[in-house]
């Protein structure tokens, strides 16, 4: 096209003139397009205005009242995950958190129980009345999932697995989106748009801290997420301080910072014995640790 309007180029502009108004004028609708694109995304506040509340049955995330969860990294077995739920409902949360499908870094780690975790997690939420995430990491896996937790998390390594975002959007069964370890914020919209494009409206997204040069905790906890995704997007927010910091000593703070930047809700990790723990030792909670952190969290008001 700029080839043709240069060779019928008359004048008065000289050939130069031309292609340079051309490229501005191309540029500009490019980004008149991006803008438009935007605006359309199913899960931008410019489509829906109001927030959206996610029903875990009678758990409602995203409303006035923001959510702790809880629970262990890896479910290792039914003794333990039954002693974590025990603590968590005398605590009086309803949701715990445990994974049976662990991606790892290495191949040589633990990588989960699979389906016996999920069945474990199920016996034991039936028994002291709460309602369960989990990560699925197989499209394969979602509606056999289904069966079994309340809620499907999709972790920070497969936020971008495409075929598992539309496998999540297939189904009806609340999804916890995690942001990836480099994931842009656009990036984790376009990721969630996936998933409510299919039909699935019932999404939370979860910042759990992204990889920056920063030595001093085990990823960087981006606060400003939080009130950006609530601006930009009608989907509940949550921050999961423990992989974003990886470092017990300021979990406390941190939680705070979440919740009072906006967040719907907080996740962080208990284990019943920490330092027999067969994934991510260092940074869980002991049953005594929770028990003060959940305190000091209450006492600011914020939860």
């Amino acid at each position: 096209m700029l080839a043709e309007l240069v060779a019928a180029n008359k004048g008065p502009f000289d050939d130069e003139t031309i292609q340079h108004l051309f490229k501005q004028i191309f540029q500009a609708s490019l980004k008149l397009q991006e803008s438009e694109h935007k605006k359309h995304l199913l899960v931008s506040r410019k489509k829906q205005k109001e927030d959206t509340i996610v029903h875990i049955d009678e758990v409602a995330v995203g409303g006035a009242k923001p959510l702790m969860i809880a629970g262990p990294c890896s479910v290792e077995s039914y003794e333990q995950v039954r002693l974590v739920a025990k603590a968590l409902k005398d605590t009086g949360l309803t949701v715990m958190r445990g994974g049976a499908f662990k991606p790892r870094t290495s191949p040589y780690d633990f990588q989960g129980l699979g389906i016996e975790g999920l069945k474990i997690l199920k016996e034991v939420a039936s028994e002291f009345g709460l309602k369960t995430i989990s990560e699925i990491v197989d499209p394969r896996h979602i509606e056999l999932a289904s069966e079994y937790i309340d809620v499907i998390q999709i972790g920070a390594r497969n936020m971008q697995n495409f075929e598992l975002l539309k496998a999540a959007g297939d189904t009806r069964t609340p999804i916890l989106l995690k942001r990836g370890l480099a994931a842009t914020i656009d990036e984790f919209l376009h990721a969630a748009e996936y998933i409510v494009s299919r039909g699935n409206t019932q999404v939370m997204l979860i910042e759990r801290g992204i990889r920056t040069y920063e030595k001093a905790t085990r990823n960087t906890l981006d606060i400003s997420a939080v009130p950006i995704l609530k601006q930009e997007s009608h989907l509940p927010v949550l921050v999961d301080v423990t992989h974003s910091t990886g470092r017990k000593d300021i979990l406390v703070p941190c939680a705070k910072a979440a919740l009072a930047a906006g967040a719907d809700g907080v996740m962080v990790e208990v284990h019943p014995d920490p330092a027999t723990a067969l994934s991510d030792a260092a940074q869980r909670l002991n049953m005594d640790e929770f028990q003060r952190f959940y305190a000091s969290v209450r006492e600011s008001g914020l939860l």
